[in-house]
């Protein structure tokens, strides 16, 4: 249970910064030096979102971001009939909200909760007046932005590319690097509304990957039972989008990547 009191404490001096004040998954903040880390977790609030809030909504102005331990956020673009289509999820790789420390303000999608859990939120001028003033703050962020918008872009590719079992396949990956879990909390019409296709289509997949003994599936709830089967099954994009949870220095570039399949 995330306890807010503990973010109230005050950091220590930069030359004696042992541990972070609030010990976080979060890759942002733990890749970046802990003196700074302990100054933007001073002043943060320790939330737990629930599934279907609403963080932002699209246009709307960012005055806070987030730090998400175990929860996933994902950007939501709203259509005419009302129906959504998730662009990118960000778990704890990076940071929601990051347009408001990049020279934007405002939000550029709906920013929806689809997995409950724990988040650091913290005032936005904040971590903008830290990464001013330490490189390894402002490089942490250019990273987190660079990572979005590779998912992004590769999630493009591979929607209009890749047959829907490779989609599902990737999907369900990148939904397990950021829980960090093999299960995971969504039924078959959520991934539809995800994904964007319909609920048949993801219906058939799952079954595919059942009879595969990849997943099981039971009272709304998609359990991972065979990793290597889904990678293998997944095409290439995976590769690309996994890089997230690899240290810097196991980032392969994309060309150098090997097809999966």
């Amino acid at each position: 249970m995330w306890n807010s009191k503990t973010a109230e404490h005050k950091t220590t001096s930069r030359d004696s910064a042992p541990a972070l004040i609030i010990p976080t998954q979060n890759l942002v903040l733990s890749s970046i030096p802990r003196a700074d880390a302990n100054e933007i977790v001073s002043t943060a609030k320790a939330v737990n979102l629930k599934t279907g809030d609403m963080l932002f909504e699209g246009g709307e102005e960012i005055n806070e971001i987030y730090f998400p331990i175990n929860c996933v956020v994902s950007a939501l673009t709203v259509l005419e009939d009302g129906s959504t289509v998730e662009n990118y999820m960000t778990g704890r790789e990076g940071i929601v909200g990051i347009p408001a420390l990049i020279g934007g303000r405002k939000a550029l999608h709906w920013m929806q909760v689809s997995v409950a859990g724990g988040a650091l939120r913290v005032a936005a001028r904040v971590v903008e007046d830290v990464s001013t003033r330490s490189p390894g703050v402002h490089s942490a962020v250019l990273r987190a932005y660079r990572d979005l918008f590779t998912q992004i872009c590769q999630r493009s590719v591979c929607n209009v590319r890749h047959t829907l079992l490779q989609r599902l396949c990737v999907w369900l990956l990148m939904m397990s690097d950021r829980l960090n879990a093999s299960e995971l909390p969504f039924t078959q019409e959520d991934i539809a509304n995800r994904i964007s296709v319909r609920r048949a289509g993801v219906s058939v997949a799952a079954s595919t990957l059942q009879a595969m003994q990849a997943i099981s599936y039971h009272r709304g709830t998609i359990v991972i039972t065979d990793r290597p089967a889904i990678e293998q099954a997944a095409c290439e994009c995976y590769s690309v989008l996994a890089r997230d949870f690899r240290p810097e220095s196991q980032r392969l570039p994309a060309s150098r990547k090997i097809a999966i399949r």
